[in-house]
């Protein structure tokens, strides 16, 4: 009788053995070779993962080797780490003509000096054929066939297996420094650049200069007399000691001006300089640069507005505002020189933020509250990184520099494309903040300096490929627990802010109609006896991410995850009931387990599914979502719910603690940062197309009943301009008209929400958003 309940209590164990370890199909992880593939057929189509309808089924593309009758011909595949496989499935391809069913087949794998025989494969039609064999690990396997008459071809050719070291242990990972590592600091590549003593004489119609240390102003003959000494002091202060701050404290280099001896230039706009013909009384401030002597100078071209914020008499309720604006300009300018991120219009816009934004948390050891665009990253994690408008219309999302972004009617007026909310995604500084939290404050230039197209690619030149993908799934799991350091509590409050909001085609005219989506961090699944099928609207793009809750039980949780897609990990995470953070090992595809050694907040573990693509391939990138599959094996009972705050979980007692919050609970006012377009750097002739009809100028935005609302725009022509203002729901609530270049708009009538502002004109129409609060 012992004996017997010894007996069953082993066959218990290895069936439970059996479940853990369940097979899944690891070929679309693979790459596959080939001895010879036919110029029209596709050797992609192996591993695709999908089920033919019969032998002739092309559908999905075939692997065929066509004009090689009664010849061994060989298809490979090859992982980078190590499976436990123990069958594959191969679907034969036969056209009746050329290409036949092999006469004969065997499959292959390398032990690493040799290839060793696994067994014969079936020769059955209009079916897989299954060759099962004792588990083997391997990371390299082909299988060689023959027609003696013809020749062969499959459509389909699957390996079941399992991980090898990938997670099935169960025990926490610590998260592994990055060796190499990216960093830069200017001193090193300028180890004695002296406070510059020059100022650079481009522009012939400067009639007055003041500088102060590294910084100058510079006007024409028309100033507005706004612009004196009270204002151009301060604002020459803080521009000395905020970039004194970025130069000394944070390793980031001056502009081209100042590394060329000469000082860090601001240029008044509408003073009748070279610049520009705008009146004195134009608006607006952006990161220009004036063309002399064979090389573009950057600089600030600011208006009196902005300028005359500094001044301690100014009574403007936005000065604070303008003020920061001022130093993101500076900001652009010196970036302007710098070779990195061509081709990631993204981040000159959220790496630009992450600086400011750092160095003034810093400065006051208060970082409790972010730009609120930040939120977009972790509200929507399946976005990718880079990712210019965030997720559009028709369910794919902006490339990297608003690739599939813009789109016009047949009138030529720009459409909306992107998704309320989401649509900031550009301004986010989420990514550069876990980089600076990561690999430290040197990565974020390093990549200015380094990276000449696009961020995870340069990324990846420096700390390999390898060390890349394992940084996008360290992101994607600290996104899903808010394991932010310092910022921990500023990005809960951007969580809460937008979690459960309806997003949906911000204004109209709209591209689409999409279906409306209640924001949540979390994926809804469905569950067909303990398998998990993510809804296929928000899988995860290039570098995104989907975030499972799991109802949990026991000591143990395992989850086995199926890929469709490539290069995906599963991971398993949750703050426990303490509130310290604790991690997974990081699988590719098989069993993922986690030990339970204290308990769960809420008895809810998130499994992070990533994809771990670095490099963007244009519209392939941006248009592809990565599928997969997860089944929930022991201690998981169920998926939780997508609506309720799991990672509220971070705001525990002990979490606190370790999360090193800053003291403080009103925060900075982050919003200044994120509040306008994205320019290039603009030359000289081209400085008037930042402000003609179809960029004009709406200022400032957000507004409020106490403040006008400025428009500017190029009217040389003195032509008839309509002003209009609709609301989101299509109704009039304005229109004027003017012959001049600018129109001042009172707000005061206006309710709080968001208005389109329409400029149209004989030589364009535009629209812009505006903000009333």
């Amino acid at each position: 009788m012992n004996q017997c309940k010894c007996y069953l209590f082993l066959l218990v164990l290895a069936l439970g053995s059996l479940v853990v370890q369940a097979q899944t199909n690891v070929a679309p992880q693979a790459t596959a070779s080939t001895s010879y593939v036919s110029s029209w057929e596709t050797i992609a189509a192996l591993n695709d993962n999908f089920t033919p309808a019969n032998s002739n089924d092309k559908s999905h593309g075939a692997y065929g080797n066509w004009n090689n009758p009664n010849s061994l011909q060989w298809v490979q595949y090859d992982w980078s780490q190590t499976y436990a496989v123990t069958s594959i499935q191969v679907y034969w391809f036969n056209d009746g003509g050329g290409v036949l069913t092999p006469t004969t087949a065997y499959a292959e794998y390398w032990n690493g000096s040799a290839w060793i025989n696994l067994g014969n494969v079936p020769l059955a039609t209009n079916a897989f054929n299954t060759l099962s064999f004792s588990s083997v690990n391997l990371s390299r396997i082909r299988v060689t066939m023959r027609n003696t008459t013809q020749s062969t071809g499959m459509l389909e050719w699957r390996v079941m297996g399992t991980a090898v070291g990938g997670g099935g242990t169960g025990n926490p990972y610590t998260w592994p420094s990055y060796s190499p590592t990216i960093s830069y600091n200017f001193r090193d590549e300028f180890p004695s650049l002296p406070t510059p003593g020059n100022v650079l004489n481009d522009c012939p119609q400067v009639v007055g200069t003041q500088s102060s240390n590294w910084w100058t102003f510079r006007w024409g003959p028309n100033k507005n007399a706004l612009v004196t000494t009270a204002a151009i002091t301060p604002m020459l202060a803080r521009m000395n000691t905020d970039f004194a701050y970025f130069r000394d404290q944070m390793g980031w280099p001056p502009d081209l001006r100042a590394k060329n001896g000469y000082r860090s230039a601001v240029y008044l706009y509408g003073s009748g300089l070279c610049t520009d013909n705008a009146p004195n009384t134009a608006l607006g401030g952006w990161q220009s640069a004036i063309s002399y002597n064979g090389t573009s100078w950057p600089m600030v071209l600011a208006s009196y507005y902005p300028i005359y914020s500094f001044d301690p008499a100014c009574p403007y309720s936005d000065r604070v505002g303008q003020q920061g604006a001022m130093v993101h300009e500076g900001i652009h300018s010196l970036l302007a020189d710098l070779p990195g991120v061509k081709q990631s219009a993204w981040f000159h816009e959220g790496g630009n933020v992450w600086l400011q934004q750092t160095a003034d948390a810093r400065r006051t050891n208060n970082f409790a509250s972010m730009g609120d665009l930040n939120g977009t990253d972790f509200i929507a994690p399946f976005m990718p990184i880079e990712c210019y408008s965030g997720w559009l219309q028709d369910g794919s999302f902006g490339g990297p520099s608003a690739e599939g972004v813009n789109r016009y009617n047949s009138s030529g007026q720009q459409l909306c494309t992107w998704r309320t909310y989401l649509g900031g995604h550009q301004y986010s500084s989420s990514f550069p903040t876990f980089l600076g939290n990561t690999l430290g404050d040197g990565a974020v230039p390093w990549i200015w300096r380094n990276s000449p197209t696009r961020v995870l690619a340069g990324i990846a030149s420096g700390i390999g490929t390898a060390q890349t993908r394992r940084l996008i799934s360290e992101y994607r799991a600290k996104q899903a627990l808010v394991d932010f350091g310092p910022w921990k509590n500023a990005v809960l409050a951007l969580l809460n802010a937008h979690f459960g909001q309806t997003i949906q085609a911000e204004w109209q005219p709209s591209w689409l109609t999409p279906a409306a989506w209640t924001a949540t961090p979390y994926v809804v699944t469905t569950n067909n006896a303990g398998l998990l099928t993510p809804e296929a609207r928000t899988l995860p793009g290039w570098s995104g991410a989907n975030q499972i809750p799991l109802n949990v039980t026991g000591n143990m949780v395992t989850v086995n995850f199926e890929p469709i897609g490539a290069n995906m990990t599963c991971q398993l995470v949750y703050r426990s009931t303490t509130g310290v953070p604790v991690y997974s090992e990081i699988v590719s595809s098989g069993s993922c387990s986690l030990r339970l050694d204290v308990p769960p907040a809420s008895g809810v573990v998130i499994a992070v599914i990533t994809n771990t693509d670095h490099i963007y391939n244009g519209e392939s990138s941006r248009t592809t979502k990565y599928d997969y599959r997860l089944r929930l094996v022991t201690g998981a009972t169920g998926a939780a719910s997508v609506n309720t705050k799991w990672y509220n979980s971070a705001t525990l007692a002990a979490a606190r603690v370790a999360g090193g919050d800053a003291p403080g609970e009103v925060g900075i006012d982050m919003s200044k940062y994120c509040t306008h377009a994205y320019h290039h750097t603009k030359e000289v002739a081209e400085v008037k197309r930042i402000i003609n009809p179809d960029k004009f100028q709406l200022y400032p935005n957000p507004a409020t009943a106490n403040n006008k609302v400025f428009l500017e725009f190029v009217n040389t022509g003195k032509e008839k301009t309509v002003i209009t203002i609709v609301s989101l729901t299509g109704v009039k609530v304005f229109e004027g008209t003017t012959t001049g270049n600018n129109y001042i708009i009172d707000p005061k009538g206006l309710q709080s929400g968001t208005y389109i502002v329409s400029v149209k004109n004989a030589s364009g129409s535009s629209t812009q958003k505006l903000l009333v609060k």
